[in-house]
């Protein structure tokens, strides 16, 4: 059971990672192609840049599982390591737990506000501004797994022991 979830937790963190790099790269086109169709042509393509900025709000939200996995969160080793080590295990457990809350909220609100939105359009688009803001929700479910895994590793001891136990 613990494997089948790493595996389905692992291939979710590595799905999001490779979307959120996808997403990045579009945008990156259409930015390209924002500053051509202005300076080159003379009639800004102004979609291109609401597309970006759409692109770049969703790579966020869906790289966030594969920076928690990673551990690339601002952490707080320096709090951490002035503990003796049998508590600093308490203290990310401490942490996991605080952040599952906090990607929960982000969830129960992102849900909310999407719905709040449904009927705004995206000028020029003629898209729901709910697209835009179901990143919120969406991004911290996908990060939980990432949160999980990373959480295990520290109660299996694998992370560094400079990061766990200083």
């Amino acid at each position: 059971m613990l494997k089948a979830f790493t595996s389905a937790g692992e291939a979710a963190v590595r799905l999001t990672h490779n979307a959120a790099a996808l997403l990045l790269a579009i945008a990156t086109l259409l930015v390209f192609v924002q500053v051509v169709t202005r300076f080159v042509l003379g009639d800004a393509a102004v979609w291109s840049e609401l597309v970006a900025r759409g692109a770049i709000i969703w790579s966020t939200f869906l790289v966030a599982g594969a920076a928690f996995r990673a551990g690339t969160m601002i952490p707080i080793d320096f709090i951490r390591s002035l503990l003796p080590a049998p508590i600093q295990l308490w203290v990310v457990r401490l942490v996991t737990l605080l952040t599952l809350i906090f990607l929960g909220v982000l969830v129960w609100y992102g849900i909310l506000m999407a719905g709040r939105a449904q009927g705004q359009r995206v000028a020029m688009l003629d898209v729901s501004m709910a697209v835009l803001y179901a990143a919120i929700p969406f991004g911290a479910l996908c990060a939980i797994p990432g949160v999980l895994l990373r959480h295990r590793d520290a109660e299996r001891g694998s992370l560094h022991d400079e990061e766990i136990h200083e």
